[in-house]
């Protein structure tokens, strides 16, 4: 038979009603919050290795992070993900006063919170005791307009007994060094806290004058001026996101937050209002940091566990 009409091989239908039953299996994974099967598994393998079998570990820290979490007995274990890609429900865009653009908040915040589920479970699966330098990105795509994207990466790690957080696996966003300076200072990180508000700030009258400029359109527009509609508008979003990473902290039972960090972005939307054409301000302000608590034991553990080299040089003169 010519090589052009000879067939594929040959599909065994058990292994493709296999695979159906595990895809399945996944999507309900997924809808229920969950990491994907085959991911679970390979991490629940890293958790049990089989006696005498080559381990090898996957991480992001650099040689100075490794070499730090390395003294204090530290064990990278692999890297950890979590994901989720939400669809923005529908949101009405107009508003003649300042708010908060619920429906957007929300998207954001869900998102966020998937994705850091999904990444302290794969922790788990991995038996791993905590997360050090864990990032998030936060992007979109062309393909799935109004949609918003988390996700969540770092190294899972294992602790000696000394260091392991009383309630289970613990998340940080802290890099290797962050991570071991607190613990040799005694104050124990105990999660992370991040908040996102999405606020509509309609443009005033005086702040549709200033922007629109020229010859005509008024005397607010030849001198500088500070749009405090639009000022106000962003302390609003912020002083909103702050709250709810304030409250995540005490939650926590956390005494503070360390590297907070703050990411703003801001658009406008042109709108009609009262036969004026003007642009109102939409701001989205997201807030970040780890959650930190004093535990003065922790020092002296640090301490115990630390082996670290030292170097005697002698000065004494020796005799010719």
């Amino acid at each position: 038979m010519s090589p052009l009409f000879r067939r594929g091989p040959r599909i065994d239908q058990a292994d493709v009603q296999e695979q159906t039953r595990r895809d399945e299996e996944s999507l309900e994974r997924l809808r229920r919050g969950h990491v994907p099967l085959a991911a679970a598994e390979r991490l629940a393998a890293l958790a049990t290795p089989t006696p005498g079998a080559p381990t090898a570990f996957a991480s992001d820290l650099s040689v100075q992070e490794f070499s730090l979490l390395h003294r204090l007995g530290i064990t990278p274990i692999t890297l950890v993900m979590g994901s989720s890609i939400y669809q923005t429900g529908w949101q009405m865009t107009y508003f003649n006063y300042p708010t908060e653009i619920d429906t957007l908040s929300r998207a954001y915040n869900e998102s966020r919170r998937l994705a850091l589920a999904r990444l302290l479970e794969e922790t788990q699966l991995a038996g791993a005791d905590a997360v050090v330098g864990v990032r998030i990105e936060q992007g979109a795509h062309d393909w799935a307009h109004g949609s918003v994207e988390f996700i969540a990466v770092g190294t899972a790690v294992r602790l000696p007994d000394a260091l392991k957080a009383p309630g289970g696996p613990v998340l940080s966003d802290l890099n290797g060094q962050e991570f071991w300076r607190l613990c040799a200072s005694g104050v124990r990180p105990v999660g992370i806290a991040a908040h996102t508000s999405v606020h509509y700030v309609p443009a005033t009258w005086q702040t549709a004058q200033a922007m629109r400029g020229g010859m005509f359109s008024g005397a607010n527009s030849y001198y500088n001026q500070e749009l405090t509609d639009f000022t106000q508008g962003v302390y609003d979003a912020r002083e909103k996101a702050m709250s709810y990473v304030t409250e995540q902290a005490r939650s926590h039972g956390a005494d503070g937050i360390v590297g907070v960090r703050i990411g703003e972005h801001s658009s406008t939307r042109r709108v009609n209002r009262g036969g004026m054409e003007c642009e109102d301000l939409i701001v989205t302000f997201h807030v970040m940091g780890t959650t930190i608590r004093d535990d003065p034991e922790l020092a002296a553990a640090v301490e115990q566990q630390q082996q670290l080299p030292s170097m005697t040089i002698s000065l004494a003169r020796k005799e010719q």
